[in-house]
């Protein structure tokens, strides 16, 4: 083989070998995740409509929906594939519209706006690998 022929298969298999790994790491670098559902309280009855934030240790935060108090499409990176496995704080939104801002951007809390803070909210659960995991909260005032 020629020296030029010698390097353009070399180069080949670098290059193969970084298209097949990508740019971003392997399979490897995503996170474990497992479903998620459950059921949100407030006040002693279910949580009308919200957003529930899981904030791993490391890593990307999940969110998903709350309807009717049920905790609904968790989502990491694909819509409902779950939260992180293993310890996560947990916040809570839920919000409407502000009638007194003029503006129409301003909202008011339904809840108290601790749980909107992954800090001072209190929430945490571990969220274990291969099973469909039941978070519950009963959010009090």
């Amino acid at each position: 083989m020629s020296g030029f022929q010698n390097n353009a298969c070399c180069f080949s298999w670098i290059f193969m070998s970084l298209m097949l790994t990508g740019c971003g790491g392997g399979v490897d670098d995503a996170p474990v995740l497992a479903e998620v559902g459950g059921n949100v309280i407030w006040n002693g009855k279910p949580l009308d409509e919200g957003t529930i934030v899981f904030h791993p240790t490391t890593g990307r935060s999940a969110s998903g929906v709350i309807q009717a108090g049920k905790i609904l499409e968790v989502t990491t990176t694909r819509k409902g594939d779950g939260a992180p496995v293993g310890e996560n704080q947990v916040t809570i939104f839920a919000t409407k519209p502000d009638p007194e801002d003029l503006s129409g951007m301003g909202t008011i809390s339904l809840i108290p706006e601790r749980y909107n803070d992954v800090k001072k909210s209190g929430l945490k659960v571990i969220i274990k690998s291969n099973e469909i995991n039941k978070v519950n909260f009963d959010l009090v005032k």
